[in-house]
């Protein structure tokens, strides 16, 4: 029957015309395709049909409110008690210098009451964009309590959203990885045998730059005091740190310390509890927290600030579009990512371990996840040092003063996590792209920390750059969309380069 009924259609459309094997490649095109979306049809319905819910559900994460935040002060208790275990951060000059920030917590809170989300997803009157809307929000969201946690892989889409996904962008992730993986494979192999060798790396510049110019940033503990005898030092403090052995077995440490000079912008030491650390061990820890419990916090605070709702396609197209990407991209980034570990171990690219049942790197992301964000309102002691720092709280301001002028646009979605999911999700990636050049610096062979060295060459080297092929805007820049062409123009008279690389959704 099926066959009788693309004959038909070919007939009807006068595709008799066609040069022949024109035509039977254009037939063996559709069957294939017919099966692919056969094969997506049961990856949705075993992932997304009858598994989630719409965020109008009060059983979905997203529902509810984002979870707060937690204070400075819980987070400078758990370092210091997490410290005490330790004999080599007794002498610590940093460990109990942090100093409150009340004008910046009272500036927060306006940014705050600017971001806070409309009550519900949909309008009764739906507008176009540019013109007045009318009508009264629909209640479908709780606005009173908050989610227990961050949850970075729960909304529901619809199978023709997944299924356009794994058309148009779906294919092109995978072809991105896997040719960078190609490459990377060929380079290992041509090290190993001494036929080429990678660029020279200053590994203590290196660390400084993944704690200055990467979202890794919101570390930051203290400094030294004016005329210290220990010169202008920054220390990052990372508490309860995930990390994962030469056994690929998932450890959590109790302090992760690193301290950098801001005036050279050099490593200085640091420390994992009771070990020492040289300026190579420590980018390696670095890399892989970025990658595995950093940058995982931004893709679960987005799902707060997307809405995918059909009620929104005659209202805001743009935005629901970028929504279904970023909801999408966490699918692939959180469940699919980690089946590819058997594809990567069979290829030498890592140890079969990564692969194993107890899943080290689901572990350390979930931890990452659970672990939410805390205040970072020191953070503003590094402005006058880091490029990016600079310019996220001067965009920061811009945006949540745009996004209150057009929030009725945006229903339902949370600024905060909106900001986070789009500026500073795809700055991050753009700064570990170019501030890690080589994905050789990352040591394989080291005795203790080296299995997180390949998982981190491979998310360099295929997960990290832009991917290519697609066909719709994800930019601020060019998007013919009021809001984000409002922000680019403001964000661009204080640093082009960075305002150029503001994506509109997660996709990379």
């Amino acid at each position: 029957m099926m066959i009788r009924a693309i004959l038909a259609a070919i007939l009807l459309s006068g595709l008799y015309q066609v040069p022949i094997p024109t035509l039977l490649g254009l037939l063996a095109f559709t069957v294939v395709y017919l099966f692919y979306v056969y094969w997506v049809f049961k990856k949705w319905n075993t992932h997304f049909s009858g598994h989630r819910t719409t965020r109008r559900n009060k059983n979905s994460p997203s529902n509810r409110k984002m979870p707060p935040i937690k204070t400075l002060e819980e987070n400078k208790k758990l370092i210091l008690n997490n410290s005490k275990h330790h004999e080599q951060f007794d002498t610590c000059e940093l460990l109990n210098d942090v100093k409150t920030m009340e004008v910046t917590r009272k500036e927060n809170q306006v940014i705050r009451a600017r971001a806070k989300r409309t009550m519900s997803l949909s309008v009764k009157a739906l507008g176009h964009l540019g013109e007045k809307m009318t009508g009264a929000l629909l209640g479908s969201l709780n606005h009173v309590e908050a989610a227990e946690e961050l949850d970075m892989d729960h909304v529901y889409v619809p199978f023709f959203d997944f299924l356009w996904a794994h058309t148009f962008i779906g294919p092109f992730s995978y072809m991105l990885w896997k040719h960078r993986t190609i490459i990377l494979r060929i380079r290992q192999f041509l090290w190993k045998r001494g036929l080429i060798k990678p660029s020279e790396c200053d590994y203590e510049a290196m660390c400084a730059t993944l704690l200055l110019e990467q979202t890794q940033a919101i570390h930051y503990y203290a400094r030294t005091d004016e005329g210290s005898k220990l010169g202008n030092i920054a220390g990052f403090f990372f508490a309860n740190f995930p990390w994962v052995d030469n056994q690929c077995n998932y450890q959590v440490a109790d302090l992760f310390a690193v301290d950098i000079d801001l005036d050279t912008k050099r490593f200085v030491k640091a420390k994992l509890d009771d070990i020492n650390l040289n300026a190579k061990e420590t980018l390696i820890l670095l890399w892989f927290n970025t990658i595995a419990a950093q940058h995982v916090k931004l893709h679960s605070m987005a799902n707060w600030g997307v809405n995918v709702d059909d009620a929104l396609a005659d209202v805001n197209p743009f935005f629901r579009r970028s929504s279904v990407v970023t909801v999408m991209y966490n699918f692939f980034g959180y469940t699919s990512f980690n089946g590819f570990m058997k594809t990567w171990a069979a290829e030498g690219l890592c140890s079969p371990g990564w692969a194993g049942p107890n899943k080290p790197f689901v572990q350390s992301v979930n931890h990452g996840v659970k672990g939410n964000v805390w205040q970072h309102a020191q953070i503003l002691d590094l402005v006058k040092y880091s490029e990016f720092i600079n310019f996220v709280v001067q965009v920061r301001s811009i945006f949540f003063a745009e996004f209150e002028k057009h929030k009725k646009f945006f229903p339902g979605t949370d600024g905060e996590a909106m900001f986070v999911g789009t500026i500073l999700h795809s700055l991050d990636h753009t700064l570990m792209d170019w501030n890690l050049k080589d994905a050789l610096w990352l040591d394989v062979d080291d005795p203790r920390f080296g299995k997180m060295a390949e998982v981190g060459r491979v998310v360099k080297v295929g997960f990290v750059s832009d991917v290519p092929g697609l066909y719709f805007h994800k930019r601020f820049k060019g998007s013919g969309h009021p809001f984000y062409e409002a922000v680019y123009r403001k964000a661009a008279k204080i640093n082009k380069k960075l305002a150029d690389n503001m994506d509109t959704c997660i996709i990379k």
